[in-house]
């Protein structure tokens, strides 16, 4: 669940749901609530491209090195814990942790690329770097 300001002095709630779910029967609980200014929307349609990764692409060590970095706060802003940190906690070398990370991050960005590819075939001129 994401949370961000609108702006008008609310916030905007995005719930993501498995595919399995019954959409309506959701936002329809949610409309039950009866909370002053609530609006609900189904934006499956306007146009929000969304990536799977099935978490059996990644091995079991990167899982669990991943999940732990993002709870203690390594992908925070400013960042809350160091590879250092990590390390200590797994009792492996930063370089072991940096390198289960780094192959965890490789395989969620070849899936978002591969995404972004079959959305928006790429221009060769900018891939080989050359300018008109």
């Amino acid at each position: 669940m994401v949370t961000n300001d609108a702006g008008d002095g609310g916030y905007t709630v995005l719930i993501e749901t498995d595919p399995g779910v019954d959409v309506a029967a959701v936002l329809g609980s949610i409309a039950d609530l009866d909370v002053d200014g609530v609006r609900v929307r189904d934006v499956r349609d306007e146009g929000q491209s969304t990536v799977s990764i099935d978490p059996e692409e990644l091995t079991e060590v990167q899982r669990q090195t991943l999940l732990r970095a993002v709870e203690a706060g390594y992908y925070a802003e400013p960042r809350e814990a160091t590879l250092t940190d990590l390390s200590t906690e797994f009792d492996v070398s930063k370089s072991a942790v940096s390198q289960r990370l780094h192959g965890a991050e490789a395989t969620m960005v070849r899936r978002v690329v591969e995404e972004i590819a079959r959305e928006e075939p790429l221009d060769s001129t900018i891939a080989c770097g050359r300018r008109e």
